[in-house]
Formats: structure tokens, sequence, C-alpha cells
């Protein structure tokens, strides 16, 4: 009895990118696209209406993010298998990532070959995490002054906010907490990472990926 083909579904804002992933897919003979979403809502109740093997989910996303997608659907469908897509390769998407409890991660800018190699890698039960993750995770996020080991989750949320030029009051807004905590995290985010002002603290920001909010 032959095999039934790997139902894939795709959940990317970038129509170009994912027609083109697409075409590709339906080239395979083992691999069957069953449907596409533009943002992270779509991505869900597409899942949730075909019941995809496996999922292919851009990081960033309209909606809902896309790790936000990732983790509701791992708790809603454990037997999916997913990869995330990004243009992003910065140390704070792949901490991220790296947390997720994805089974991929995979640059746009792959050749589509090595993107479908990786896509039956995952299907089939192992895991594929580029070089460039691979190095990332390596060579920055395992130095002592990586800054998961420094920040605490909800620092971080604060600093991504900070640098993007937000006030104590949306911050606050936004995070469901006081602005008088977000003054008191923005002390110690500054005490931890031994920074003295607002142009030391963007240029830490931008240097590990923590500079959108």
């Amino acid at each position: 009895m032959a095999k039934s083909p790997v139902k894939v579904v795709i959940v990317d804002d970038h129509a170009l990118l994912a027609e083109s992933l697409g075409a590709w897919i339906a080239r395979q003979p083992d691999m069957l696209l069953v449907g596409r979403a533009e943002d992270g809502e779509a991505g869900w109740d597409l899942c949730l209406a075909v019941q995809p093997d496996l999922a292919l989910v851009d990081v960033d996303l309209p909606k809902l993010d896309g790790l936000e997608l990732v983790k509701r659907l791992l708790e809603k469908m454990p037997a999916l298998r997913l990869i995330t897509m990004t243009g992003r390769m910065d140390p704070y998407t792949i901490w991220r990532v790296s947390q997720s409890g994805v089974h991929g991660y995979m640059e746009k800018t792959l050749r589509p070959e090595v993107l479908v190699d990786a896509m039956r890698l995952v299907a089939g039960g192992g895991t594929f995490f580029s070089p460039i993750f691979q190095k990332v995770k390596l060579e920055w996020l395992a130095q002592p002054e990586a800054f998961q080991k420094i920040l605490s989750d909800r620092e971080q949320e604060v600093l991504r906010r900070v640098v993007a030029g937000w006030d104590d009051e949306r911050v606050a807004q936004e995070l469901a907490i006081t602005a008088t905590t977000v003054s008191v995290h923005r002390k110690h985010i500054r005490q931890k990472l031994e920074l003295h002002n607002d142009r030391e603290l963007v240029a830490y920001a931008r240097q590990w990926g923590l500079d959108k909010p």
C-alpha cells in the first residue's frame, strides 16, 4: 500500500515566497500542499480545519505572532510537525525559536531544494536547525553576557519597548503593569547590563536583536 503524502500548510504573509515554496512542494510526489494562510489567526483556523502533518510558520506574522501560533498548535495538535521560517537571524529570534518546541528552523534565503529536504527530515520525525541557527546559538547565546542569562523575560519585554521609543505609560499599558514598575525595571536593566545612558541601551538592544517591540 502506497504511503500517503505529507500534508503541508504554509503560514506566511509574504505572498511571493509562499507561492514559490508552494510550487516546489507541488512538484514533490511525497508532499501535498493543503493550504496557505497570511496571518497567525488564519493559520490557526486553517490548521484546525485541514489537520496537516507539517506546518511551515513564519516567525513574524500579523494578528498572531508566529511563535505564539506555534505554542498553541503544539498544545492543540501535539503530533503536528512544525518548522519556523524567518528572514531574521538575530540572537533574540534564535533564542525564542530555541525555546518554542519547534522541530526545525530555516532561513528564507536557503535554496528551495534545501528547504524541501529539511521538510522531509522533520516530517519523518527528525529535526533541522540551519547552520546559522547553530552558529548563533553556540557563539552568542552561550556567552556569559548573553541577554537571556542576565535579564528576566519581563525585563526583556520592557527593554524591547523602551528602545523602540515607548514611554513608561505605554509600556505599562501593553504589559498590564504600572508605570512605576516599568521605571523600576528600566533601572534594574541598566544596572544589570552596566549601561549608563539610552544610547548605550539602544546599541546593546540592536546587537542582540532586542530592538523591535
